[in-house]
């Protein structure tokens, strides 16, 4: 690394996570009740106000076996739910990794799957890794 690098400070930090990494997060939100649902991962763009486009990451969960009271109880400690709310599940999980401060600003598809590229100020970025 060049000496003078360490004159500057960055302004943002932007991350490329596939929707499998995503997916693997969650599974491990999850922790125990991920055995009972079904994970399904997608994205959705909402049009703003002024015509900009916002990228929505989705979760959807179902139900792959009947859940028991005490595993629907586990389940809803961890953030989670089942059903309709899957624009809820994804701004829960991308809160849970990224913190408040974070913005996708595009999900592209490519030949090996598709991917989110999201960004965060870099003192957000470092508060984050620091509170770890």
């Amino acid at each position: 690394m060049s000496r003078y690098l360490d004159n500057f400070e960055p302004e943002d930090v932007r991350f490329l996570m596939d929707l499998s990494e995503f997916k693997e997060f969650i599974v491990d939100m999850l922790g125990d009740t991920r055995d009972s649902v079904d994970i399904r991962i997608d994205f959705d763009y909402i049009e703003e106000p002024g015509g900009a486009s916002l990228v929505r990451p989705m979760v959807h969960l179902t139900e792959a076996s009947q859940l028991t009271e005490e595993k629907q109880q586990h389940l809803r400690d961890t953030g989670f739910s089942i059903g309709d709310e899957p624009y809820a599940n994804g701004d829960y999980a991308m809160d849970k990794i990224f913190g408040p401060h974070y913005v996708i600003l595009a999900a592209t598809e490519d030949e090996d799957g598709a991917f989110f590229t999201i960004e965060m100020p870099y003192r957000h970025y470092i508060h984050q890794k620091n509170t770890v």
